[in-house]
């Protein structure tokens, strides 16, 4: 089962666009150009400013909002199934460099089937007020529809020089990477001290080779300065972070994901976002927990590689980042939870690593458990 974007969610963004910018931009063909334009300007073309300011907002509403919002969805399962999120009512959340509220539609959608009596207080803080009033409206008229209390406020301010309140959460999409490294550094910092000892600073993060590599080397510089902990995704709390060692390394999720009928028509028609949500993703913490209770466990950190006889994946743990073996003569049903074992799985494994590998013999037990599972919310 992939992730799922709830229709209401694409409904609310689609009608609080028209409201802000009318119909003209929202024309198909208007509107697969600014998508097609935007998207060559987040990788190949990131320093070339929009020509069209107003197509490029609709652009980023009504399909990149859309299309990310649920990325947030997995940090936040993995929270809760720890029971890590915090217990205040209204949840403050802060979410910085908002832009059309990505990140704030995608925690409403997937915490209302969790999360016990939801009330959420939200801040928004970007410097573009045009996407703050998209966001503003939508979360609005999301909350409404999923009968969550929710008060919202926008403030229209350069997320490195604005003043953050206290927070319970604090989410931050797609922004980082826009930052020189020591403005990002001192930006997780000041959030990771606006929130209290059950707090959580979220990060989303492209899935590029340098910005996936740059969160990496942040995650050990926050470690370093003793300012945070990490949650997620490692299941390695100490640094360095072995995706460093290797130049062509870096860690990021790829998850399957439904769109919504709009959004995956925009999909098909730019060959963009068709077959998942790829990100990379840091949760960090004032107090330590680790994502699961075995210290020795291996998060599963790329794709199944079957081959003939045999089944590998990358894994990462305390012991380094190695290939996992399972040969098909060593299959037994103690150790079948290596077939099943995807992308973004902890794997309990009861054998140690060899110098090379982590080698599964018959012998061997692993215990497959799924930090975040799919939920589509209601």
């Amino acid at each position: 089962m992939g992730w799922i974007v709830p229709a209401e969610l694409e409904e609310v963004v689609h009608a609080a666009t028209r409201t802000a910018l009318g119909d003209a931009p929202l024309a198909t063909a208007a509107l697969t150009r600014a998508i097609v334009d935007r998207s060559k300007r987040y990788t190949s073309e990131r320093d070339r400013p929009a020509a069209d300011r107003t197509a490029d907002l609709a652009a980023r509403a009504m399909f990149f909002t859309v299309a990310d919002a649920m990325k947030v969805a997995i940090p936040l399962g993995e929270l809760v199934s720890r029971g890590a999120l915090p217990a205040a009512r209204p949840l403050r959340l802060l979410d910085l460099g908002a832009g059309c509220g990505a990140m704030s539609l995608g925690a409403i959608a997937a915490l209302t089937p969790q999360a016990a009596d939801l009330r959420l207080d939200i801040t928004a803080i970007d410097r573009d007020p045009g996407a703050l009033a998209i966001a503003r409206d939508a979360l609005r008229q999301l909350a409404a529809r999923r009968g969550v209390p929710t008060t919202v406020a926008t403030r229209d301010e350069d997320v490195t020089r604005a003043a953050l309140p206290a927070a319970d959460l604090v989410v931050a999409g797609t922004v980082l990477n826009e930052l020189p490294a020591q403005a990002r550094l001192d930006l997780v910092h000041r959030a990771l001290a606006a929130v209290g000892d059950d707090g959580a600073v979220i990060l989303v993060e492209p899935a590029l080779r340098d910005t996936s590599r740059a969160l990496h080397e942040l995650r050990d510089a926050v470690i370093a300065a003793g300012r945070g902990h990490v949650f997620a995704p490692c299941t390695r709390r100490t640094a360095p972070c072995p995706a460093l060692a290797d130049p062509s390394d870096w860690c990021h999720e790829d998850r399957a994901l439904q769109l919504p009928r709009r959004t995956a028509e925009l999909a098909r028609i730019t060959h963009l976002r068709d077959s998942g949500m790829k990100f990379a993703y840091l949760v960090l913490r004032r107090q330590p927990l680790s994502l699961v209770d075995d210290p020795a466990a291996w998060r599963v950190v790329s794709a199944p590689m079957p081959a003939k006889g045999k089944l590998e994946i990358i894994g990462c743990s305390a012991a380094g980042r190695l290939p996992l073996r399972l040969l098909r003569r060593h299959r037994e049903p103690h150790n079948r939870g290596f077939d099943a074992a995807d992308r973004g799985d902890v794997l309990a494994i009861s054998a140690p690593p060899g110098d090379a590998r982590l080698e599964i013999t018959g012998e061997t037990t692993v215990d497959r458990i799924e930090p975040a599972k799919p939920r589509a919310g209601r």
